[in-house]
Order: structure tokens, then sequence, then C-alpha cells
């Protein structure tokens, strides 16, 4: 398997000098196998450079197979899906999963940002054969020959993350989350403190551990790392993560590599590369490589 990150912000993208090392492009992460459908998580404005690198392949000739998965639909996350441009060539085939909603078909969350408004055209000017699926938290299902299983994250409205099992290796994208430690979000918001409701502490104790069992064994995470400590602290409930809680779940899952990723927009290139040096000494070793996911940066599995 083969992991390309495409975009590796959260929130917006950015234009910088001091970002040219890493990139500003939003979340959208490739994995591809050759033979088989390529899956993509995810569709910043990182997308569009992921639709030219396919349509250098099959998807130029119309006979491509690709399948989304859409952590969730927040802007920084849909932003690049019209400009993905082997929607456009006639014989493609893609599927588009995320999470089901309990009062919108999936088809029309996406088709609402692309509404005259907002766009010249709708879902209708794509050539591309489309097919859409809503999956529930815990549900699990196959894609050519990848199987593929999802677990319920922290965040505002609720996301999913990914596990991909294909032969004896495994690839876990988990993004927009915060730790389930001391706080529950999803569609509202609620803290632990000594008068919480025991069905939400007994939730938050359970999707916990939900999460910490999802990443078991599996050969590469790739975590939201938003926040510094710091910022995590004054910002708890925005639904984002820090490296101290991702490398905590990749070593209690026996995980051998981790990637910080979902960068946030004012970190610049020093300060996202100093910190992962600094992570790696502190908390990695030769049991745990702490990696800093790049645009345009591929890791094999």
């Amino acid at each position: 398997m083969r992991v390309t990150f495409h975009g590796v912000r959260g929130s917006f993208p950015v234009s910088h000098p001091k970002i040219s090392k890493v990139g500003g492009n939003t979340s959208c992460v490739s994995l591809s196998v050759e033979g088989a459908p390529t899956l993509i998580f995810d569709g910043g404005t990182g997308l569009r450079h992921c639709g030219r690198q396919l349509m250098n392949k099959e998807f130029g000739d119309g006979a491509g197979e690709a399948c989304f998965l859409f952590s969730h639909t927040h802007w920084d996350h849909i932003q690049g899906f019209m400009y993905f441009e082997p929607f456009y060539r006639e014989g493609n085939k893609v599927q588009v999963i995320a999470r089901a909603s309990h009062d919108k078909r999936l088809q029309q969350v996406f088709a609402g940002q692309v509404e005259s408004d907002y766009f010249s055209y709708g879902l209708g000017g794509l050539k591309a054969d489309l097919s859409w699926r809503g999956v529930q938290e815990g549900e699990s299902f196959e894609v050519g020959p990848y199987k593929i299983s999802t677990v319920r994250l922290n965040h505002p409205g609720i996301a999913l993350a990914y596990r991909v099992d294909y032969g004896d290796k495994s690839f876990v994208y988990m993004t927009d989350t915060a730790p389930y430690d001391d706080q529950l979000l999803g569609e509202g918001f609620h803290t632990r403190q000594p008068d919480t409701d025991p069905k939400i502490l007994a939730q938050i104790e359970t999707y916990g551990a939900e999460v910490e069992q999802f990443v078991q064994g599996a050969d590469l995470l790739l975590y939201d790392t938003f926040f510094t400590l710091e910022q995590y602290k004054a910002n708890p409930h925005w639904g984002h993560s820090t490296p101290d809680e991702g490398i905590r779940l990749a070593r209690q899952g026996g995980v051998p590599r981790f990637y910080n990723y979902h960068h946030h927009p004012e970190a610049w290139d020093e300060d996202l590369e100093g910190r992962t040096r600094e992570y790696q000494t502190r908390l990695g070793g030769s049991d745990l490589e702490i990696g800093l996911a790049r645009e345009g940066e591929s890791v094999e599995l």
C-alpha cells in the first residue's frame, strides 16, 4: 500500500512562504494498490492535486475506479470536491462514502455546496459514474480487496476514522477528534464534571475504549495534531487533538509509525519540523517512528 499526502492543513488553506516545505492545502490523502480502486480520504483543496495525478493513469482514459472516504463534511474536508478532474471524464467510477446523516441523504449534503448561488453548476454536470453510500460509526464493509472499518470520533457534528486492512498491512486515518478523557463532542458538548449525567460518562468511557481498540496492531496511524498542549487547553471544544494524545494512542496500540497531520493553519514549517524532532527524541524510538505529513510525499506499507 502507498499512502500519499495531497493536503495536510486543517480549517482553511494557507499560502505563505513559511509553509512551502510542508504545504498549505486542506485535508486529502490517497491510498493506492496496483490493480485495486484508489481510496481517497477527504476532499479538501489538496484533492485537486490528487485528481491531476490520477488523470495521468487510467482515469485519464475513463477507466479509473476510486472510492472517497469522508471523515465528515465540514468545509475544509469537502471544498475541493468539484475540482476533482476524474469526475469530468466519462467512464470513471467513483463511490462516495461518509457518515449517514439522520436528516439528509448524503448526496443532498454535497449537492447543497454546489447550488447555483455558490457554483456554476451542480452535480449533474459530472460525467463520471457516481454512487453514494452513508455508513454509521462502527460499521465495517469492503471496497475491492480492502477491508474497511469505522469508529466514532470526538468532534462537533461527529466524524469517523477509517481503518483499511489489506493483506497483512493496515492504515488508520484519524482526523478531527479530541481526546475522550474529559469531554464528549457530537450533536452537543458535554464535559466530565461531578454532576455529569452517568449515561454521558459511560459514553465517554465507551467511545474512548473503542478508539484505543481501533488502532491496535495498525502499521501506520495518521492523526489530527492540530493543537499544541497549550492551544488545546485554550480550545478544548474545537474537536482537535495534540501529538501527545496521538502518540499515546500509537504506543498503547503497538503502532510502529505515527504521522502528525491536519496541521494548524498558522503552524509554520520550522515549528512543525522542530516539534516533530522533539517528539521523536522524547517519545519516539526504534519501536515508534514519529513523522510529519507533507504534501507530495508518500509512505509505503
